[in-house]
């Protein structure tokens, strides 16, 4: 008995000395932990020395630095991402940014661009309008821009970066994005000069001055394809008249008038 009271007693002395060691390489491994972050924050080596932009091509690179609020020469490890990616996205021709620290001095900024498609005009301002219907800037001129006149939706209220706000506009803002995405996606033989989304059962597209009736936003797609291939057949570009493609069947068309 006694010799097994012993044998028990040096188990738990050993237990407990083990568990003490394990304690200090813990305390000794979060020391170490703590002096490397500390080290982070404080050596010159982890200062930002340059700083990359990448994917803009109509925002400059320096306006998208400044309003990042990133700085060269300020530690890595203190840049705040979320706030620098919200600063960004202030801008409303950046739909999309994302910042990574590439150690131990480089920042790259990855954005993605909206792009201008379309323009209302309302007392001589113009309002520039993304492939989704989002405001994108108000100007005084539209010179060197080829936008798509765009008539139907009020934009003299909506905010910067946001699509006109009402119930009717939300059901024409979707028809502008249909159609947005058709222009934007796909190689179009022909420019479209003019949209007019007034009706949204009564959608018009002009060539020039070929009138392309599409009714209803639905298949939007099918219909514009219908309509390009009429204009191509028959080449009715730079004619004066209609396509009709509002309903099933083989489209109507009348060329003068």
């Amino acid at each position: 008995m006694g010799g097994t009271s012993t044998k028990m007693d040096n188990q738990m002395i050993a237990e407990r000395r083990k568990k003490r060691r394990l304690r200090r390489i813990l305390i000794f491994l979060l020391f170490l932990l703590a002096l490397f972050f500390t080290l982070c924050l404080k050596l010159p080596y982890f200062n930002i020395q340059r700083i990359e932009v990448h994917g803009n091509k109509n925002v400059l690179s320096r306006d998208i630095i400044d309003n990042s609020n990133i700085r060269v020469g300020n530690n890595i490890f203190y840049v705040n991402l979320k706030d620098a990616s919200n600063r960004i996205l202030s801008n409303p021709y950046i739909g999309d940014v994302v910042i990574s620290r590439q150690l131990p001095t480089i920042v790259n900024i990855n954005v993605k661009e909206r792009e201008a498609v379309f323009y209302c005009e309302s007392y001589k301002k113009y309002y520039i309008i993304d492939k989704n219907g989002i405001l994108l800037q108000k100007i005084d001129n539209i010179n060197n821009m080829h936008l798509i006149k765009l008539d139907g939706i009020d934009y003299t209220k909506t905010d910067m970066g946001k699509t006109a706000g009402s119930g009717k506009d939300e059901r024409k803002v979707k028809i502008v994005t249909s159609l947005g995405n058709i222009i934007v996606n796909n190689n179009m033989p022909l420019p479209i000069t003019y949209a007019d989304v007034s009706n949204p059962l009564d959608i018009k597209v002009y060539f020039s001055d070929m009138c392309v009736k599409l009714g209803s936003g639905k298949n939007m797609d099918v219909k514009m394809n219908k309509a390009l291939n009429i204009l191509l057949q028959e080449k009715l570009n730079g004619a004066k008249g209609y396509i009709d493609v509002r309903f099933n069947g083989n489209p109507v068309y009348k060329v003068g008038g």
